[in-house]
Parts: C-alpha cells; structure tokens; sequence
C-alpha cells in the first residue's frame, strides 16, 4: 500500500484553483468554488487520520509538526498584511492596524472584524482557526483515548459543537465553532478508514464520481441552492476523496500531471497569496489594457495563472524553507527525534484550506 498518494495532491491543486475562480468573479456575485473549502476540510480529516496512525506519534510530536508546518507562513502573511495596513491603509476596506486584532489573528483566535465579520487580519486564515482547533482536539485524543483516538475525536468535535450552541451565545467564538463544517473532518477519518481498509472502487466509476461530484457542488454552488454546507458539499467532498484515492494507479508522470502534483504541493501558499493577486489584478489589468474585464473567461484564465504562478514562488522561495527551519527548532526546543516522523503525503498542508464560505459570510467588500 503506497505511502505517496498524488491522487490526494492533484485533488489538492483542483480545489486551490477552484478557489481562486470563486475569488476572481465574487464581485459579479455569480460564481461558484467555496466549496474548495469543504475539499481540504475532507482532506485534512484524511491526512491527520494518517497521521494518527504512525508508530510512535505523541501528541508533543504532532503539534511541533502542525504548528511547523502551518504558522510560519501564516504569521509572515500576516505580519505582511498589518505593515501594509500601517503604510497604506486606504488599499483595505475593514482591516486595521489594530495590534489586539493582530495578536488574536497570530494566536487564531476567532474575532469580529470592524464590519462585523469573523475573519482575521489575513482572512482566509479563518479556515486555519478551524484547522488549529482540529489539531488540538487530535492531540487531546492521542493523549487520552490512543486506541481509539479517531472515534474520540470525532465525539469531541461533535461535543463542542453541541456545548456552543447550547450555550446560546452569539460572541465570535460560539458563532465559528457551532458551523456544521467542523464535522467534515470526520468524514475525512471515513474516507481514511476505507482506504486502510484496502477498499477501492473501480477507476472508470471513480472518476465518473468525482467528476459528478465536483459538478453537483459548482451547480448547487453556481445557483446559490446550498443550505447545509455539510450536505451539500461536506458529503460530495468525501466521495470526491474517496474516489481520488482509487484513481492512485492512473496518476501518471507526463508534464501536465507534475504540474499538477507541483501545484499541490504549493497549495498552502496559493491559497494564503491568492487574493492578493486577484485584487492586485482586478485593479492593474483594467488600467494596463484599456477596457479589459477581468470577470472574462480570458481574464480569469489570466488571474488563476498569475496567482498559481505566484504561490508557486512564494512556496518555493518563503514556505519550504520557512517550514524545514521552524520544524528543526521547535524538534530541538522540545527535544523530539526528527527521523522517522515525515510522510511523503503530509510534507503539505491539507488547508489552502480555501476560502471565504461563498453563502453565509459576505467577501465582496471585506475581501481585504
């Protein structure tokens, strides 16, 4: 049973992609791909079920890896985000230089934004607070019920979910944490339990499925008809998992394919940079090219090259480094063995995650 699953990446490059559509026609309020999101939630249940299972794993372990692998970037984004804020705070439109904001953005704490909004000072970084809050919960499971930590996890997601709605409250952090998404990370724990079980379906209906899927969430999506994110997207992202998994075999090594598994790999990075360059674009097109529409299908081609290409750098020449020095800090600071503890599968982050959810929170004017 293979250790490398490109399938997983080249889904992963899929759903990076599709966000950046959603955020290049979110103006024209037609548009389709937060769903992208509800992919890398699947995703991350998926990797974090894995690495749960290697020998070995501690829950001191799993965090230095996670906070590795996730804060780095993040907290230099973020820091890019308030000095921008300071030197030219006309280019945002509700994000301030406000240091509170800041320190709650870096230790992924959920916060109203002054529009009112759940976001922090770098916004897609809501999904990292979701991601954050997923890798404790883990831990906690590793340290208190290893053998069946998966199940334990599970229980305990779906307890905070009913604790915060219980508590009738309607501050920031009840409101995030009682979203229905939080449980497609268990459906990620199914998709891995199937896989470990060895249980694959046959390539052609795969592919038949996840094509289907991913067209039943861009039309569902394209028509605005979701009301449960976790129905409408949460339950086609697991099958689109699934069914990438028994495509494995078919992932060839042609050009196009290592492009794709490139892409992946620089997921985190395109995700975090994206709407930067999608609004760098929407303002610096039109004025290069008199006339020129972005919301064109040659427009948007355009835009999701650019930041594709963009991410690509920044993951090359910010992300990987980045990750390999924090990661041998916090090994040494917490005096973990660095051997044995990478996957060929987790040496990415499952969350690009994905942006802004396209039906319950606005992105038009709080993009940036």
């Amino acid at each position: 049973m293979t250790n490398k699953l490109n399938s997983l990446t080249v889904l992963r490059a899929i759903a990076a992609t599709t966000v950046i559509f959603f955020h290049t026609l979110a103006p024209t309020g037609h548009t389709f791909g937060g769903f992208g999101v509800d992919i890398f939630f699947v995703l991350s249940g998926f990797v974090i079920a894995l690495v749960l299972d290697s020998p070995g794993m501690t829950a001191r372990l799993f965090l230095a890896d996670r906070i590795a692998r996730i804060v780095p970037l993040y907290w230099l984004l973020t820091f890019s985000v308030f000095a921008a804020t300071l030197i030219a705070p006309s280019l945002f439109n509700s994000t301030t230089a406000n240091l509170g904001n800041l320190l709650k953005s870096l230790l992924f704490i959920p916060y109203r934004k002054e529009s009112g909004e759940i976001f922090p000072m770098l916004f897609v970084g809501w999904t990292l607070n979701y991601e954050m809050m997923f890798y404790a919960v883990a831990a906690v499971s590793l340290i208190l019920m290893r053998r069946h930590r998966l199940l334990f996890a599970s229980t305990l997601i779906f307890a905070i979910v009913c604790a915060v709605r219980a508590s009738g409250s309607h501050g920031a952090l009840a409101t995030f944490y009682s979203h229905e998404r939080v449980f497609e990370f268990p459906l990620g724990f199914t998709a891995w339990w199937l896989w470990k079980r060895g249980i694959r379906l046959n390539p052609l209906l795969a592919g038949c499925m996840v094509a289907g899927c991913y067209a039943w969430m861009a039309y569902v999506d394209w028509h605005q008809m979701a009301d449960s994110p976790l129905l409408y997207f949460g339950i086609p992202a697991f099958l689109m998992v699934f069914g990438s998994l028994s495509l494995e075999s078919m992932i060839g090594s042609d050009p196009l394919t290592r492009g794709a598994i490139f892409v992946g790999n620089a997921s985190y990075a395109v995700y975090l940079s994206h709407p930067y360059c999608v609004e760098a674009a929407r303002k610096l097109l039109p004025k290069a090219i008199h006339g020129f529409d972005v919301t064109s299908p040659i427009g948007v081609a355009i835009i999701i090259v650019v930041a594709t290409a963009v991410g690509g750098m920044l993951y090359w020449f910010a992300d990987r480094p980045l990750h390999t020095g924090a990661r041998q800090l916090l090994h040494r600071l917490l005096k973990v063995p660095l051997r044995g503890t990478r996957h060929p599968v987790l040496k990415q982050p499952v969350m690009v995650t994905n942006e802004v959810p396209a039906h319950s929170v606005p992105i038009k004017q709080d993009a940036i």
